[in-house]
C-alpha cells in the first residue's frame, strides 16, 4: 500500500484473491479496481487511485459518470468512462477499451489526483448536462449543484465559454431542471433556474 494512498491494488504482495478475502471477512471494502480499510476514509483521491490501474497515463481523463462518483455524488459506474484531449494521439484500439470520448479539453478543467486525471466539478456537470441521457442525470446534475456550490449564471458562463460547443440547449434545459429539484427530489420553483432557459 502506498502511504499516501489508502487503496490496497493487487500486486505480487497480495493477490486479487487475498485482497478480496479480506473483503469477505469484513477488513477491505471494494472500491473501484482496488480495496480499502474499513476505517479509512473515502476521498476522491482514493476513488481516483481505485481507478489507476484501468488508464494507460495521465492523457486519459476520467470523466462523466464516472468523474461524479469520484467527486462523491454519484454512484459507482458499471464501467469507467474517460475522455482524451484530440490532440492526446491514443492509438484507437485502446481508446475504444477505455470508452473514451475524443474531446477539445483545457488544462484548467482536468484535476491530477495523485497519478489520475479527472475532470474537474464543473467540467463534469457540463458534460453530464450536454451528454447523458439517462433517466436519473437530473438528480445527479442536481447533487453536483448542491455539492460545489455553482450557480446557474456561473454554469451559463461555462456553457457560452466556447463558440462551437454542441449539445448546448438540452443542457440548458438539464441544469434547469436540476436547479428546480429540492433536495428531497420533489420539483420545486422552477423559477431559480429561468436564467438558463432565457438565453
Amino acid at each position: 500500500m502506498n502511504p499516501s494512498s489508502p487503496i490496497l491494488l493487487p500486486s505480487a504482495r497480495l493477490s486479487a484473491s487475498e485482497l478480496r478475502s479480506a473483503a469477505l471477512d469484513g477488513e477491505l471494502v471494494p472500491v473501484g479496481e482496488g480495496f480499502v480499510s474499513i476505517d479509512a476514509p473515502l476521498t476522491a483521491y482514493a476513488r481516483a487511485a481505485s481507478l489507476a490501474p484501468l488508464l494507460i497515463d495521465e492523457r486519459v481523463v476520467v470523466s462523466d459518470r464516472s468523474a461524479a462518483w469520484v467527486w462523491g455524488w454519484g454512484s459507482a459506474p458499471g464501467a469507467v468512462t474517460t475522455c482524451v484531449a484530440i490532440t492526446a494521439r491514443i492509438p484507437s484500439p485502446d481508446r475504444r477499451r477505455l470508452r473514451a470520448r475524443e474531446v477539445v479539453i483545457d488544462d484548467d478543467e482536468r484535476r491530477m489526483l495523485g497519478s489520475v486525471a479527472v475532470t474537474t466539478p464543473l467540467r463534469t456537470v457540463l458534460d453530464l448536462a450536454r451528454h447523458d441521457r439517462h433517466d436519473d442525470v437530473v438528480a445527479l446534475l442536481a447533487a453536483g449543484i448542491v455539492a460545489h456550490g455553482f450557480t446557474p449564471d456561473g454554469l451559463e458562463s461555462a456553457l457560452t465559454r466556447r463558440r462551437s460547443l454542441s449539445f448546448v440547449r438540452p443542457a440548458r434545459a438539464r441544469l434547469a431542471a436540476a436547479f428546480a429539484l429540492r433536495p428531497d427530489g420533489s420539483v420545486g420553483d422552477a423559477g431559480r433556474a429561468q436564467p438558463l432557459l432565457t438565453r
